[in-house]
Parts: C-alpha cells; structure tokens; sequence
C-alpha cells in the first residue's frame, strides 16, 4: 500500500467510521424520512458541490451522526453526518434541527465565541457561520478542487480564526471569516500530514494534534509553527488545555499525552483504553471526560494524571462530549446525542 493510499485511508476512518451511511440505510429501510438525496440531487452535489444544496429536514434527525458539539451560551449546538446540526435549549433533554442550513456536506468540528457567534467546517473545505446561536447559517468557504476536507476550526475571538484538515490543509481568516488565505503549519520535505484538531488559547498559545503523535505549536496567535515529536506511535485526533494551564492531547488506541510546559514536552498517561479516543472535556471542578470509540469514557479526577475507563453497553462509537451543569457529561456519536449509561 502506497503511502498516500495509507494517509488517505487512515483520514477516511476518522470520518467515516461513526457510520454516516449506515445510518442513512437504516433510515430508508423504516421508511422514515431519509437524509439521502434522490440521483439528481446527487448528480448536483457532484457537480456544484454539497455546499449547494441545503441540508435535508430530517424526521429522526435526532439519531443522525454526530461529529462534533460546542456549547453557544447556555445552548448546546451538535453537528455532524449530511449537514445536521441540533440545538438543545435545555442542558441536552431535547433536541430541534437547525432551521436553516445550506449544505448536505458532513459537517466535522464546531467554534463559537458567544451565544450568537459560531462557525462550523467539514468536508468540501466548507465553513459555515452562525450569527444567531445555530439556527441560521450561511456559507463563508468552500474549495472542491480536490480531496480537501477541514477536520477542526477554532476561533479565538469574533475576528480570528483557523481551520485545519487532510494533507496538511490549513487555513485562517482575520475578518470573521468574510476571507481566508492559506496557512503553512508544517515545513520541510514531509509538510502533508494531516491535522486532527485545533485547540488552546489565545492568551497561552495554540496547538494543533496530528498525525503520526505530532503536535504543532504557535506562541505567537498563529503567525509562525513549530513541530514537536511526541512518543506517540500513533495519530493525535483531539485536545484540550486545561484549567491549570496544562495540555492534553489523544488519540488512537487510547494514547493520551499531558504536558506541564505549554507544550514544549509531552508525557504519557495510562489511559485504561485501547480504543482511539475522539472528545475531551472538563467540568468547572477540574474533573475530566474523554469519549472513544466502542462506547468508551474515560474520566479523572486528578487533572489527567490517571484515568477510569468504561464502556457503554451497546458499543456505540463516540465522536464528541461536552460536561453538562450538573456535572455529568453529555456524549455524541454515531446515533445522535446520548446521556451517559
């Protein structure tokens, strides 16, 4: 297998191993009201990009998918599988479909700076903004030429923000998203990795977890990265700076790396886990949750430092989690949203 072919088949996994198809045959098999466009909306897609063609009202869209979560204020936004995006209004118990979204792409991280202000990417290179909390969103960027698709986009503030995805695909804007100009995050002879997730702070530095355990890193808001090369014998696909100021990082086969230097150096934790972890979050209390794949949590209470893993009974594969008020965490996978078993 060549090595392209092998990058290639390694990105599909990170998207498509939550099961967007199956989900989309099982709802034409109970005749419920399916996502999946006819042939000749297909067709278009091809042709114009899924970007035009708005996404599908669907009757079951709370068991659609999902990819990634954020919280706008106090309403939680998910995102995921043919352009769904639900709104909860109340901490998680329920859930709407966006009133209007003008794409079928699958949508695979979310960044809001406020209750009002968010963006959301994925594939087709696509960005979406949202001036009201989720319910209405519009296009801001798309590029079909070529196999593009954006993994993560973090906003630090209203006017700032950057995007990351396959092949070292990096992009930024400084105007709310109106433009984007590319970004180089890697250098050298090897500068095609692909890039699983953006997170930190703009006050602390941004990072950036990728492929084959490396980990980039920016003290100056972006301008300039360098490359850090972690024990990690696999790919990074999310993180999360912590409360104390300290930096975690994980990913495939339940690998999980903190580091106490702002991302200078990266140490590795016992995590409890071999299945590739997707999602941290952190409650107000410093306590910790990470979902995985086959319905795999893990939770801390020491700040990262040891971790108690479970795995829900029906294996679902997890893709996001968030820490609800109270304390408990709220997971997002392959069927929709779910409360912790």
């Amino acid at each position: 297998m060549t090595n392209a072919l092998s990058k290639v088949l390694a990105a599909i996994l990170v998207g498509a191993v939550i099961g967007g198809g199956i989900w989309r045959l099982q709802q034409q098999q109970s005749g419920v009201a399916a996502p999946a466009p006819s042939a000749a909306v297909t067709a278009a897609a091809t042709s114009k990009g899924s970007a035009q063609i708005p996404a599908a009202i669907v009757a079951d869209a709370i068991h659609a998918p999902i990819l990634a979560a954020a919280w706008a204020g106090k309403r939680v936004v998910a995102a995921g599988d043919h352009g769904v995006i639900l709104l909860s209004d109340d901490a998680g118990k329920t859930f709407r479909q966006a009133r209007s979204v003008p794409s079928q792409a699958l949508l695979t991280s979310l960044s809001f700076v406020d209750d009002s202000q968010g963006w959301a990417a994925g594939h087709d290179g696509l960005v979406l903004h949202t001036a009201d909390g989720g319910e209405t969103w519009t296009i801001q960027r798309e590029d079909l030429d070529g196999d593009k698709p954006l993994f993560s986009i973090y906003f630090k503030d209203a006017q700032h923000g950057f995007a990351v995805g396959l092949f070292g695909t990096a992009t930024q804007t400084a105007d709310g998203g109106a433009t984007w100009t590319p970004l180089m995050v890697e250098t050298g002879e090897e500068n095609d990795h692909h890039l699983y997730g953006i997170f930190g702070a703009p006050d602390s530095g941004l990072f950036i977890a990728g492929e084959a355990g490396l980990i980039y890193r920016s003290s100056d808001g972006g301008a300039s990265w360098t490359t850090i090369k972690t024990a990690n014998p696999g790919s990074f696909w999310t993180g999360l700076r912590l409360k104390d100021g300290s930096l975690l990082a994980a990913g495939q086969r339940g690998h999980v790396f903190l580091s106490h230097d702002q991302g200078l150096n990266w140490s590795e934790v016992p995590s409890g886990t071999e299945q590739s972890l997707t999602g941290a979050a952190q409650n107000a209390d410093g306590s910790l949750i990470l979902s995985g794949l086959a319905g795999t949590t893990l939770a801390s209470t020491d700040g990262g430092t040891s971790f108690g893993a479970r795995n829900r009974a029906d294996r679902v594969p997890l893709n996001a989690v968030l820490t609800m008020p109270d304390g408990a965490p709220l997971l997002f996978g392959e069927h929709g949203p779910a409360m912790a078993e």
